[in-house]
């Protein structure tokens, strides 16, 4: 399972195998290995795979089917600010974010 997962994330990012080998400090035929699953992944290259592809580690195990939601450091801490404004200070981060999200559906529409 972890195999069939790790080649999907890499190819989903648009890696090759050598980048994530070189992401892990290892030599691109032993991450090609945990790819089919002739290897079993270190607990280092575990830990660090599930941070390169904003998975958990029990996603790449094949412990659930769905992965869940993994922030990155910049969105936790807009979460984190979020939660300590008042009402009025979060109706005016949603109508802004609101916003530039129609701005952008816009120029996207425009461009085709």
């Amino acid at each position: 399972m972890a195999s069939l997962r790790l080649r999907e994330l890499r190819e989903g990012k648009k890696l090759n195998q050598a980048d994530v080998a070189a992401y892990l400090q290892i030599a691109r035929t032993t991450y090609a290995r945990y790819e089919t699953g002739e290897r079993e992944m270190t607990y280092n290259s575990l830990v660090s795979l599930a941070e390169l592809f904003s998975v958990s580690v029990d996603y790449l195990l094949g412990r659930f089917d769905a992965n869940p939601v993994i922030l990155c450091e910049d969105e936790a801490a807009l979460i984190d600010m979020f939660r300590t404004v008042d009402e009025r200070g979060q109706t005016s981060i949603n109508a802004i974010v609101r916003h530039e999200y129609l701005q952008s559906k816009k120029a996207k529409k425009h461009k085709t």
